[in-house]
C-alpha cells in the first residue's frame, strides 16, 4: 500500500503534464484525445502496457515490478528499414569501387564528400569524423594462435590454436564492416579475433606537416620518395600525447574565437587555422627537417648521403652482367625460387627492368643484384662464377657470390638510419638472407631479417591500417615482403634454436591475395585482383606456408622457452607439455585437412611450380612435428647399459608422458621426408636451401633411431644369453630400413653440394 501510495505521490508530475497538455490543445482548438502509448517502462521492455486503459495511467507491468508508471520520453520516430540501408550501401561501394578502378589513385572526396562506411548511420560520431577511420576492403586474415592456452578446459582447445584457412573467394574483396564499438571487421569472419586492432593509431609524425596518414613508398629513391623523419607510431608512443595537446589547444583556440564572435555579433569562422597560417607561427629549424641536400655536419658524415652521387650507381651498374646472361638470371629466378617465396610479381618487375630502372634508383640495382644471384645457382653459365677466380676447376659453390657482393656493398653505403626504408630495400633483406641458407654464413641470414622486420615496422608495413580500402599494386607488393619477413624469421629461428624477432600480437596485417600476376591488372578495371573462378593461384601455398610457420612459432614459445614462468599469460600459468603438444597436433591437423587438393601429396599434377609448393609444404608439416616431438626423446634409455659420463640434451631429462611415442612419431615423420624427397628428386627439387635442412634433421633422427635399436638389441641379448635365440633378426630389417632412408638423404645432399656450400662442411 505504501508503495502504490508512493506511486500516486510521483505521479503529479504526469498529470501536470497532462493538464499542460490540455491547456495547449484548447489553446489551439485541437480535439483532446485520449493517451494510447504505452509507458517508458514497457516501451522499454517492448511489452504490452495497459495502462492508458487504466484509471490512474498505471500499467499492470510497473505494478509488479514494482516501476513508476511514467510517460515522460518522447516518442521517436522509426528510421527506414535496415534491408534498404543495406542495399544503398551495397549500390554505393559498388559505385565507389567502380569509380577506383576506373580512375585509380584519384581522390573525389572534394566532389563527393568523406567516403560512407557500413552502418555508419549507428554510430553517433559525425561522418567527418568517421571518414578518418581506416577503413578498407579485407581479404583473409592470418590464423591466429593464442599463447594463452586453458589447462582447466579437457581436450578441445582448437580456439586457441585453430587455424582459419582462407575460404575459396579469398580472393575477391569481402564486404567491410564495422562493429559497434566501431573496430573494422570482416563480414565473412566477424569473430576471429576478440582484439581488434586500434584505429586510433597516428601512423607518422612529420615534423613539417604535422600528423598525417603514412604512405607506403613503391621503391624509388628514399630523397625523393620520403621524408628522413616520416615514421610510424603505435599507441604507446609520445607522439599521441603530443597530438593530444596540439588538438587541445586547437579547440581552445576555436572556442575564444566562438565566444568572441557571439559577444561582437560577427561571424568568425571557427575552423581549424590553414597550415599555411599554423606553420608562419612556429620557428622553422625546430619543426622542419633539414633537407637532404642541405645536410651538414654529421648528418653527412654519418648517413654518407654523398655516396647517392651518381657515381656509385655507375660503379654498381658496371657489376651487372651481360643482356643475355642478365635475361637468363632472372628467367631462372622466377622459374624456381619466386614461386616458393612469392615476393615479386613477374610483370612488374620485368616492365620496370625494361624501363632501365636500375639506371635510375640504387635499391632497385640491388634487388636486381639480389635476383641474378640466386638464379646464379640454377646456370651453367660460367659467367657467374667470381671473376677473381684462378683455380682451374670452377667453383659453382660461388656462382653468384659477385652480385651478392655487389648487393652487401649497397647496403653498407647506402643504408640509412635516419630515412625510412622503401620497398626494393626491404624486399632486398629477404632475398640476402635466402641466398645465405645456403652458404656456412646462413647465420647471418638471421640478423638481415630482424633488420628487414625493423625497417618494415619503421614504415608501418606490419598494420593493417597503414594500407588502402582497395588493393593496389604497391600495398600487395609490401604484405608479401613483410609476411615473407615473418616466415623467414620463424624458419630461421627454429633452425638456429633462437626465439623469433616478432610475436603474434605485434602485427595485425592481412594475408596476401590469393591472386596470380597476371590478374592484378586487367583490361577490364572491374576484374582487377580477381582470380578465375576455377583456377588453383600460385600464392595459396604462400598463404598455407604462413600458417605452418605459425604453429611452428607458437612451438618455440611454449615447448622451447627459456623459463616459461616468465611467459605473459595474464594470471593463468603455461599448461603443461603434454596439453600443449596436444594443442599443437590439433592445429597441426586443421592446417592440413585445410590444404587444397592441388596442394595435396602425392600431388596429381604435372605442374612443377605446384609439385614444388606440395612437397615443400609437407616437408614442412613432418618437419613441424619433429620440432615438438624432438624435445621429449629419451636419449638417457638409449645409452647402452653401463655406460655413465654422457652428456645428452638437457630438455629430454624431463619426465614425461610423450617420452615414448616421441621417438617413433619423429622417426615416422622422417620416413615420409624421404619418401617426398625421393618422388621430387625425379621432377626436380626448387626449395633446395630447405631441402638440406631437412636432409639433415631427418638424417640425425634415424640415426637416432639406429642407436636406439642397438641399445634395444644388447638390452634385449643380455636377457636372453642363457638361452640359444637369436635376437639379431629381429630389429635387422627395422636397421636396413633406416639405412635405405637416410642413403636418400645422402643423396640429395649429394646433388645439392656442387652448388651449395654449406653441404660441403657436411658430407
Amino acid at each position: 500500500m505504501n508503495f502504490h501510495s508512493g506511486l500516486k505521490i510521483l505521479h503529479p508530475s504526469l498529470q501536470s503534464s497532462k493538464h499542460g497538455d490540455d491547456q495547449y490543445k484548447r489553446s489551439s482548438g485541437t480535439k483532446i484525445s485520449n493517451r494510447t502509448r504505452a509507458c517508458d517502462f514497457c516501451r522499454s521492455r517492448k511489452t504490452r502496457c495497459d495502462g492508458p486503459r487504466k484509471v490512474d495511467n498505471i500499467c499492470t507491468n510497473c505494478l509488479q515490478n514494482k516501476k513508476a508508471c511514467t510517460y515522460v520520453e518522447a516518442s521517436t520516430p522509426r528510421g527506414p528499414p535496415k534491408l534498404y540501408i543495406t542495399g544503398l550501401e551495397d549500390k554505393l561501394e559498388k559505385m565507389e569501387i567502380l569509380l577506383q578502378r576506373l580512375r585509380p589513385g584519384q581522390d573525389f572526396s572534394a566532389e563527393l564528400g568523406p567516403p560512407v562506411l557500413r552502418d555508419s548511420w549507428k554510430d553517433p560520431k559525425p561522418s567527418s569524423e568517421i571518414s578518418h577511420s581506416k577503413s578498407r576492403l579485407r581479404v583473409s586474415s592470418p590464423p591466429k594462435l593464442a599463447p594463452h592456452l586453458d589447462s582447466n578446459i579437457s581436450i578441445p582447445l582448437s580456439s586457441h590454436l585453430k587455424i582459419h584457412t582462407n575460404p575459396s573467394t579469398s580472393s575477391k574483396m569481402l564486404p567491410y564492416r564495422r562493429t559497434r564499438q566501431g573496430s573494422a571487421t570482416n563480414s565473412a569472419d566477424s569473430s576471429s579475433s576478440q582484439y581488434d586492432s586500434s584505429d586510433a593509431d597516428e601512423l607518422v609524425d612529420n615534423f613539417e606537416k604535422g600528423m598525417q596518414r603514412l604512405t607506403l613508398h613503391s621503391g624509388h629513391s628514399q630523397l625523393q620518395s620520403a621524408g628522413p623523419y616520416d615514421r610510424f607510431h603505435g599507441q604507446s608512443s609520445y607522439i599521441k600525447l603530443v597530438d593530444a595537446t596540439r588538438k587541445l589547444k586547437q579547440a581552445h583556440i576555436m572556442a575564444q574565437k566562438e565566444e568572441f564572435s557571439h559577444s561582437s555579433g560577427s561571424n568568425t569562422s571557427t575552423t581549424s587555422p590553414s597550415p599555411e597560417i599554423s606553420n608562419a607561427l612556429r620557428r622553422l629549424e625546430f619543426w622542419r627537417a633539414p633537407k637532404a641536400s642541405g645536410w651538414t655536419s654529421w648528418e653527412l658524415v654519418y648517413e654518407g648521403l654523398h655516396v647517392d652521387s651518381p657515381k656509385l650507381l655507375d660503379s654498381v651498374l658496371e657489376q651487372f652482367p651481360e643482356p643475355d646472361l642478365a635475361e637468363e638470371l632472372i628467367e631462372h629466378y622466377f622459374l624456381h625460387v619466386n614461386p616458393l617465396l612469392s615476393l615479386l610479381n613477374q610483370q612488374i618487375f620485368l616492365r620496370q627492368w625494361r624501363e632501365r630502372l636500375h639506371n635510375k634508383d640504387i635499391w632497385f640495382s640491388a634487388l636486381s643484384m639480389c635476383i641474378f644471384a640466386l638464379g646464379s645457382r640454377w646456370s651453367n653459365d660460367p659467367r657467374v662464377i667470381p671473376r677473381d677466380h684462378t683455380k682451374s676447376r670452377l667453383d659453382w659453390t660461388k656462382a653468384g657470390w659477385d652480385y651478392f657482393n655487389v648487393v652487401i656493398s649497397i647496403h653498407r653505403a647506402r643504408r640509412s638510419l635516419l630515412c625510412t626504408a622503401t620497398l626494393f630495400e626491404v624486399q632486398t633483406f629477404s632475398l640476402v638472407a635466402w641466398y645465405l641458407r645456403g652458404t656456412p654464413d646462413y647465420a647471418v641470414g638471421g640478423t638481415m631479417v630482424t633488420v628487414g622486420i625493423r625497417k618494415a615496422q619503421d614504415v608501418g608495413a606490419h598494420r593493417k591500417a597503414v594500407y588502402e580500402r582497395f588493393p593496389t599494386a604497391d600495398e600487395e607488393l609490401w604484405k608479401r615482403a613483410f609476411w615473407l619477413l615473418v616466415i623467414l624469421d620463424r624458419t630461421g629461428s627454429a633452425s638456429l634454436g633462437r626465439p623469433c624477432s616478432l610475436g603474434e600480437e605485434d602485427y595485425d596485417l592481412d594475408l596476401p591475395l590469393e591472386v596470380d600476376d597476371e590478374f592484378w591488372s586487367t583490361e577490364d578495371p572491374t576484374l582487377a585482383f580477381q582470380q578465375p573462378n576455377g583456377l588453383p593461384s600460385r600464392v595459396t601455398a604462400f598463404n598455407a606456408w604462413i600458417g605452418i610457420t605459425q604453429i611452428v612459432g607458437f612451438a618455440l614459445r611454449t615447448l622451447y622457452a627459456l623459463d616459461p614462468k616468465k611467459i605473459f599469460l595474464g594470471r593463468r600459468t603455461l599448461p603443461e607439455p603434454e596439453i600443449l603438444v596436444k594443442q599443437l597436433n590439433i592445429a597441426l591437423d586443421e592446417w592440413f585437412n585445410s590444404l587444397p587438393e592441388f596442394l595435396q601429396w602425392p600431388v596429381t599434377t604435372d605442374d612443377l611450380i605446384f609439385s614444388n609448393q606440395s612437397a615443400s609444404l609437407h616437408l614442412s608439416y613432418h618437419f613441424a612435428y619433429i620440432l615438438i616431438y624432438r624435445t621429449f626423446i629419451p636419449f638417457s634409455q638409449i645409452l647402452p647399459p653401463g655406460i655413465r659420463g654422457v652428456r645428452i640434451p638437457r630438455s629430454s631429462q624431463k619426465p614425461s608422458a610423450l617420452s615414448t611415442p616421441a621417438l617413433p612419431i619423429c622417426v615416422n615423420a622422417a620416413k615420409s621426408c624421404a619418401r617426398i624427397i625421393q618422388e621430387q628428386m625425379l621432377r626436380g627439387f626448387s626449395n633446395v636451401a630447405f631441402l638440406i635442412t631437412m636432409c639433415n634433421v631427418c638424417t640425425a633422427v634415424l640415426i637416432v633411431h639406429l642407436w636406439d635399436l642397438k641399445a634395444k638389441e644388447i638390452s634385449e641379448r643380455s636377457i636372453r644369453i642363457s638361452t640359444t635365440e637369436d635376437v639379431k633378426p629381429r630389429y635387422a630389417l627395422a636397421i636396413q630400413s633406416a639405412k635405405d632412408d637416410i642413403e636418400i638423404f645422402l643423396n640429395a645432399l649429394e646433388w645439392a653440394k656442387p652448388h651449395y656450400s654449406s653441404v660441403a662442411q657436411i658430407l
